[in-house]
């Protein structure tokens, strides 16, 4: 069974999918995930029937909002009535760890089935000495430039020479110098993409956001370098949009995509937006700049996981080892739009001979996810904060990060 939970709780109902709680159903084990859209919806229908004719089984698949998806699985997992697997984001595994409610995946994510994924990919699923899921759907970003811009601002638009963050604060020089169009994208507004962002930045100049301990150590010197210089793009070379403490990732992205910008860090779905849109503009791909301690890029990981709950352990390692099959998984990732988390996949032609998806293929080498913290959206706020008073102007980096590291010391007590 499928069904897909719209926005705003309503239940929109496919051909004879149904059923809006799995637990009243016939279903033998349940499948919970986010954001099936047109383009996938006929992968599972399909998919999800072989697997119940392979294993003589029936499964009730649903799938929900991202708007609503955590409050779902709070509301489910509190009350007794979790999925047997299902979808999440892999920084929501601290939460649910915490409450004892996945199930410890070890041997299989230190076995062969787990050799098949990228090791910074892996990683992303472990907790306190454990690995609570798969990698199920990943992102990174790459650093797009565009080549008229360049050509305008008499820069080689074949070799852009954008390897390092001063080669890029060079390149962006020249456009505010020599062009029409704005330099740089830099989003500093009050949004969780804002730390996602920044995050290149600082762990490329070698800081971190966490200790070994566990404790906040965002005010270290390098981490100090790294705040000052994303906000001298701004304050001091004055290489960015009009206005970084109003703009989101996705308004300077879409700049780019409307031909607005010189330079932008953004997801595949930007190349793969300008291919389908009116826009008459060449534009290549380049892996986001190298730091002083070298070139780090955040992955988003989506994981598939196990709930304690389930009293169908051996059927949900069963749907595990499907999902995982390497046709099923090319067709999801070919399908989805979304970066293939198996090397194999990840290295057919289709990913590393296309201009738009191999950049990103090639980016799965420096993957790195955000730390593992209960209460990492606090902690992330706290952090845009001192990223939004050093670009305003209103703290040095030293003042912004000490005020912040204080404050997250209490956050994380």
């Amino acid at each position: 069974m499928m069904s897909l939970l719209g926005s705003g709780g309503a239940v929109a109902v496919a051909g004879c999918f149904g059923g809006e709680d799995p637990r009243e159903s016939d279903g033998d084990i349940q499948f919970l995930t986010m954001g099936v859209g047109d383009n996938i919806e006929e992968y599972f229908e399909e998919n999800n029937a072989a697997f119940e004719e392979e294993f003589d089984a029936e499964l009730d698949f649903t799938s929900v909002t991202w708007d609503n998806a955590q409050s779902t699985l709070n509301t489910r997992v509190d009350g007794g009535e979790a999925p047997d697997v299902s979808r999440l984001p892999a920084r929501w595994i601290p939460q649910f760890a915490g409450k004892e409610a996945l199930v410890p995946l070890d041997d299989l994510m230190e076995g062969e089935f787990g050799d098949q994924f990228y090791e910074g990919l892996v990683e992303s699923n472990y907790y306190d000495g454990h690995y609570y899921g798969a990698p199920w759907a990943q992102s990174n970003k790459c650093l797009y430039y565009n080549k008229d811009v360049f050509e305008e601002a008499g820069l080689d638009p074949k070799d852009p020479g954008l390897d390092t963050w001063d080669d890029m604060l060079d390149a962006a020089i020249e456009i505010r110098d020599n062009a029409s169009t704005s330099p740089y994208g830099l989003p500093a507004n009050e949004a969780l993409e804002t730390g996602s962002q920044y995050c290149h930045y600082h762990w490329s100049f070698g800081a971190d956001l966490i200790d070994d301990d566990r404790n906040p150590a965002v005010n270290s010197d390098e981490g100090v370098e790294a705040l000052s210089f994303y906000s001298s793009l701004a304050q001091e070379h004055e290489v960015t949009q009009p206005s970084p403490l109003s703009s989101s990732r996705q308004d300077v992205r879409r700049l780019f995509e409307n031909g607005d910008l010189g330079m932008v860090i953004a997801h595949v779905y930007a190349g793969l937006n300008i291919e389908d849109s009116d826009q008459d503009f060449d534009y290549g791909i380049v892996q986001v700049p190298e730091g002083p301690a070298g070139r780090y890029n955040l992955s988003t990981v989506d994981s598939l996981v196990i709930y304690t709950q389930t009293e169908n352990e051996d059927l949900a390692r069963d749907l595990f080892e499907f999902y995982y099959d390497e046709e099923r998984r090319f067709e999801y990732s070919k399908q989805k739009g979304f970066l293939p988390v198996v090397e194999s996949v990840a290295e057919r032609d289709f990913f590393t001979e296309d201009e738009n998806w191999a950049p990103f293929v090639e980016a799965s080498e420096y993957a790195r996810s955000r730390p593992k913290i209960s209460n990492f959206s606090e902690f992330n706020n706290r952090v845009v904060t001192a990223i939004q008073e050093t670009v305003g102007g209103d703290k040095s980096a030293q003042e912004a990060l000490d005020d912040a590291q204080a404050d997250l010391e209490e956050i994380l007590e």
